[in-house]
């Protein structure tokens, strides 16, 4: 199989998946698990400043990239007589809020950045992690080509960003978050859903849920019967869960370290 790292999906014959399938997708799941970690322990003690600084380089060059991207693929889709695909190459999916998200963090003050970091801390992580274990550009490109390094890249920063600002304390979770975090997720899920309706598309898995389990076979017959807004609220429900599943588990874990702290300062002080 003979490709460049600019090669079109369908440009590369005799790919069908075989690095999802293969041993290539879990070499990115271990270096993924052993970096990610790794990194955030290391940088967990970074000043905030610092931090703002680099979301608001990290986030410009996430969205030039982005932009590149659609570019890159639309001019391949449109020279191949398949036309712009609007069902599926628009910034429109739930890891997609991430270039939303990231400029607020950077660029955002009071509210709007603590709603914004909350939400990468939650369904950012969330998104990020799915896609490290079940990198889906894997299924089209080869691992060693754009397609596939700016997915993986991609992913591999939202995971990053997500346990970096819980590990350094950039944003101190507390339950009023979980619903913070919802919030930049209920906006962008809005005009999705329209859309959505209007053009048969499943961008954020709202009409078809295309891939999530037992939900996925659901939603064929919920279409079928004309409910496929059963479908759209079940999968808001799933991603309210995701939130408060990770926000608690964010809560739990600062008082458990609070508490630990508290146990060490009174047993050295009793031995003083």
């Amino acid at each position: 199989m003979k490709y460049s790292f600019f090669d079109y999906k369908y440009n590369i014959p005799g790919y069908s998946g075989q690095h999802f399938d293969g041993a290539e997708r879990y070499y990115y799941m271990i270096f993924c698990i052993v970096v990610i970690p790794l990194l955030v322990f290391l940088l967990r003690k970074t000043d905030h400043r610092r931090m703002t600084r680099f979301f608001r380089y990290l986030s410009v060059f996430m969205i030039l990239l982005e932009i590149a991207k659609v570019a890159w693929e639309s001019y391949w889709d449109v020279k191949t007589g398949r036309g712009f695909n609007f069902s599926g190459i628009l910034p429109l999916d739930t890891c997609s809020i991430f270039l939303f998200a990231l400029p607020l963090v950077g660029f955002g003050r009071g509210k709007v950045r603590e709603c914004a970091a909350a939400w990468l801390a939650t369904l950012g992580l969330a998104g990020g992690v799915s896609n490290i274990l079940f990198i889906q550009a894997l299924k089209w490109y080869p691992i060693f080509t754009f397609g596939a390094t700016f997915s993986m890249f991609y992913h591999f920063m939202m995971a990053f960003v997500a346990l970096w600002i819980v590990a350094s304390g950039y944003l101190e979770f507390t339950a009023k978050d979980i619903i913070y975090a919802f919030i930049p997720h209920a906006i962008f899920s809005l005009p999705v859903i329209i859309l959505d309706y209007i053009f048969g598309w499943d961008y954020m898995l709202y009409r078809e849920a295309g891939g999530v389990p037992v939900i996925n076979g659901l939603a064929a017959k919920l279409a079928d019967s004309g409910m496929s807004w059963v479908t759209t609220v079940l999968m808001l429900a799933v991603y309210f869960g995701l939130t408060a599943l990770l926000g608690g588990t964010y809560i739990l874990l600062r008082h458990i370290r609070r508490h630990a702290a508290h146990g060490d300062r009174a047993f050295r002080a009793s031995r003083a």
